[in-house]
This record gives structure tokens, sequence and C-alpha cells, in this order.
């Protein structure tokens, strides 16, 4: 299996001309001033990724987050719904070191459903999947602000 090689800048531009995203939300999303943003999609600079050594370029560390960004919204929303349920418990689980229990008794939801999710969510209802993630979404949120 060969991998694809994609251009964050090229994604970013695509999604930004569909409308899928505006500059406006990348800049609040990412807390980056306009003018970097606009110097990262620049079609003029065809096969960059952002970096360069003009001030307007992006730091290391701002082309790696808006790359990663770029990559959540254009081939990270593909992953399927169960998928992604489960991820949510596996995240909470392996890098929070929560049980099923302690997400059960933190978000109010049946640990026996949290167990469902983590091996097969496919056989859990519709309705308990919603909660399960709106639940687990919003704790992962709450870690995430946590860790600033």
């Amino acid at each position: 299996m060969m991998s694809e090689t994609r251009n964050p800048a090229d994604e970013l531009r695509h999604i930004i001309a569909e409308g899928q995203i505006s500059e406006e939300a990348l800049q609040v999303i990412t807390n980056m001033r306009p003018e970097k943003l606009r110097y990262f999609v620049d079609e003029t600079k065809s096969g960059m990724t952002g970096l360069a050594t003009e001030p307007l370029a992006l730091s290391n560390d701002e082309s790696a987050r808006l790359s990663i960004l770029v990559a959540h919204l254009t081939e990270g929303l593909r992953i399927g719904s169960d998928d992604r349920l489960k991820a949510i418990f596996e995240t909470l689980i392996i890098e929070c070191r929560l049980t099923p229990r302690n997400i059960a008794q933190l978000t109010g939801l049946n640990a026996e459903d949290v167990e469902s999710a983590l091996r097969d969510p496919r056989i859990l209802p519709i309705e308990r999947k919603y909660e399960l993630a709106i639940k687990g979404s919003y704790l992962i949120n709450a870690v995430n602000r946590a860790r600033g």
C-alpha cells in the first residue's frame, strides 16, 4: 500500500475555496495572524507548506499545528462514526488513565455502555451512541482545555 503525499497548503486552499471554512474561522481557531495564514496558502509558493525564512513564514510549531488541523478537517472527518466513538473512549482510557467506571461516574453514563462502545459500538442503539458521543466528546474537550 502506497501512501499519498498531500500538501496541507493545497488542501487548505481547497477547503477555503469550497466554503467549508472561512479565513476568519481559521484565524480564530488557530490564533494566527491573517497575514501568516495567507502566506501559508499563497499559491506562488507552490510545493511549500508554509516554512520559509521570510518574516511572514510560520514557525515550525505553527506549520505543524496548521497541517494537523487541515488533516483533521479533510481526512479525519472521513472516519466512520462507530470508529470515532470507540476512539473517544480509547483516548480517555489510554491517554488520561480513566477507567470505563470513572468515565461513567463523571458523565452519568452506564459503565456497560462505555465498555460496549469500546468493544463494538455497532451493537448499541443509536440513542445510546448519541449520548455516549456527546458526553465522551465533552469530556475530551474538558481534558484538552485543561492541557492548555
